[in-house]
This record gives structure tokens, sequence and C-alpha cells, in this order.
């Protein structure tokens, strides 16, 4: 509150100058509030539906989040979308940096975004305007399917309510059933019981494009009781950190060699039989394993420790025109509907991002862990030091 008192207003002794003083703050308080709720919050008066304000006919989706299992579901199900919303529209896969050019350039030709959590973060801290969504609930009333906390902070920062998580992704344990016929329960296990399948346990390089390696090697020291909250220079001196460390180091002698460099590698490693066991994204893998790229045995667990766990985010720019955003928010709504959520997990074996999960089928669990199960233990990335430092180092744990 002292940041919206006004400094001119000085005290006076007189009940008039009291008075005054006290409307006059009013005042000011209250257009500052109208303000920001107008720039971030309030619908633009050209938002208004009205005879000269219908939604337009087209818009363009672009999609920096969704890797080729993605693409090929958009374009199954954006024809739908079409029909059922009366507007044409384009797909456009792209990468983050390239759409943030563009935004930060004014380029208005994107009407909804599909973003990984760091590139909204990206997009917000480049000041790119991005339209409240949560504020716009009466055109988009599937919102109510996400809890407040998901709509209000992304990798622990605060968004505003400027992105709705469309899926939920989740890395877990990647096994071929045919090889192991009891998956392990725990890292403790899966170290304990390495040897039964030394040369057949993959990993991506930490060091890869792919943040699958590190992700790995970040599940396990947190599986080993490593803490990653709070400083990372006072985590390095811990004998938790120094012997997670060298547990992994030990860990990886059973590790195929040489370790994959992307997950393409890997699915090949696995398909060739020489990989058994690793941690990667259950959503892609078991994709590609229906499109007959992966052993059809191979399955997924989850294992009763911290796993990492992300989202990808809607969002709908500022700068686009009013009629544009009318169906930028039509189409949002679609992408939130029962019907369409449904459709991901069962197609894509991709966790919704709203949680009516008393309407989803059961079946669709067959091959991944319960959202009950698996809420219990995913944790987004709580530390970008420790990430990056396993990208830099985490290649000399590996033992190639």
């Amino acid at each position: 509150m002292n940041a919206l008192r006004n400094p001119i207003l000085g005290r006076s002794t007189s009940p008039l100058g009291h008075h005054w003083r006290k409307y006059l703050g009013a005042l000011t308080s209250a257009c500052l509030m109208f303000a920001v709720f107008t720039s971030v919050g309030a619908a633009a008066p050209d938002e208004t539906r009205g005879p000269s304000h219908s939604a337009a006919t087209s818009i363009t989706f672009v999609d920096v989040a969704g890797g080729a299992n993605f693409q090929q579901f958009f374009r199954q199900i954006i024809p739908q979308a079409e029909k059922e919303l009366g507007i044409s529209i384009s797909y456009v896969p792209s990468a983050a940096a390239e759409l943030l050019q563009r935004l930060k350039g004014g380029q208005a030709n994107q009407d909804v975004v599909l973003l990984k959590p760091d590139a909204l973060v990206s997009l917000l801290d480049a000041n790119v305007g991005l339209v409240h969504l949560q504020s716009r609930r009466p055109k988009i009333p599937n919102i109510r399917l996400i809890p407040r906390a998901d709509l209000t902070t992304v990798l622990g920062l605060p968004i505003y309510g400027q992105g709705v998580p469309f899926w939920r992704d989740q890395f877990g344990i990647i096994y071929d059933s045919a090889k192991i016929k009891s998956a392990p329960k725990s890292w403790t296990d899966f170290y304990n019981r390495r040897d039964q399948w030394a040369g057949h346990i993959g990993i991506i390089r930490p060091d890869a494009g792919s943040g699958g390696g590190r992700i790995m090697m970040r599940d396990f020291l947190l599986g080993s009781g490593v803490d990653e909250r709070g400083s990372f220079e006072a985590l390095q001196k811990t004998d938790k950190w120094k012997q997670g460390l060298q547990k992994f180091r030990s860990f990886s002698e059973a590790f195929y060699k040489p370790a994959a460099g992307s997950p393409p590698e890997l699915f090949q490693q696995f398909a060739s039989g020489n990989i058994w066991i690793t941690e990667y994204a259950i959503d892609f893998t078991l994709w590609s394993r229906d499109q007959g790229l992966l052993p059809k045995t191979v399955k997924a667990a989850f294992f009763p420790s911290a796993t990492y766990g992300g989202a990808a985010y809607l969002s709908v720019p500022r700068n686009i025109s009013g009629t544009q955003k009318l169906a930028a928010y039509k189409f949002v709504n679609w992408m939130l509907s029962l019907k369409t959520q449904r459709n991901m997990l069962t197609m894509m074996h991709q966790y919704p991002g709203i949680t009516a999960w008393k309407q989803m089928p059961a079946s669709a669990f067959g091959d991944i862990p319960s959202w009950a199960q698996v809420q219990k233990f995913r944790t987004p990335l709580q530390n970008a030091d420790v990430f990056n430092w396993l990208k830099q180092n985490g290649t000399q744990y590996i033992g190639n």
C-alpha cells in the first residue's frame, strides 16, 4: 500500500484539510488500481461483442512446446475445432526464441501460443504483453476447471493468470517388460539391482540438447536424499550432494555405452534391445511405442520420490485486435474442454491441464500411473543453478 500513497498530500490539522486529504488519497488509489486492472485484467473496449465487434473468422495457433507427437495430435484435432467453432485455425510449430523475437517486434500474427514454462517466463521477463486470461473467465468458462494455484505461478515465479495449463507432462521409469518382469520400486531399489541390468540401463547425455539426461540425474539425486532448494553454493558443500554424485557415478558403471545423444537415439537403443530401462518422459515414450518406434512391451512405472513434472501453457498476446481476442478465447476454451482433454489423455498418454479426473476414462491409466499417485511426488524444477550445473558437469559422472 505504501507504493500507492501520494507524497504531495501533506498533513493538515483542520477538519477540512483532513477530509480533503482522505478524499484525494482514496481517489488517487482508486485511479491507480483501476489503471492496473485495466492494463492487466479488465476487458478492453474492443473485446466487447456487438454489431461491429463480432469474433474474427480465422486465427493463428503457434506451438513452441510440442514435439513430433503433439504436432501430429494438433493436426488431427484442429479440423474438429474449426468445424465446431466456425473459425479457420492456422497451426504453426515454432521455436521459443523465434516467437519471442516476433512478439517483441510487435508482430500481431500469432493469436494463441502454447509455451513451456521457461518460454512463458522469458516472455514475461521481456515485458511481452499477454492477456490476463483468468479475468476472461466469462469468455473462457472452462478455466473454472483449473486450480487457482496453476494460474498464478510458474517455476516459482508469478504469472498473474497470463497462462493457463493445457497439459501436464511427467517423467517416469520406462522399461521393457519382456526383459524386466519386476520393475524397481524406488531409486534405491534401482541402484541395488543395477547389476541385474548391467549394460542395459540407458541415459541421454546430460549435456545434450534434450534435458532428459540431466532430469534423470537430478531425480536420482533427489531420490538419494539431496534437497535442491536454497542456495546452490551451500548445497555443494553438503555431504548429501557429494555422496549423491559419487553414488550416481557408481550407478553409471551399469549404463549402456555410449550414452544416447538424443531421444531418438535412446529409442533406437531400446528398439535394438541394447537398452531395457531408463527414466524419461512418459507421454512421448508411450506415444512412440504406439507408433511402432519402440517394442510394444515397453511400459511406464513411477517412484514414490520427487520426480520431474512440468506443463505447457496457453497464452494470448495482448497486441492482437479485440475481434482476434474473442476468437482466441473461444479456441482456448475449446482446448480446455472435457472432450479435448480426454482425447489428449487417451491418445497421447498426457495428463490433462484441467482437474476433472472423475470424468476421465479409467482405461487411460492402464499404461500410466494415476494422477492421484503422480500428484504426490511430481516436483517441478526448483533450482535452475542445479540444473545448469548438471548440464555442464554431469557427463563426467556417467562413465563414458
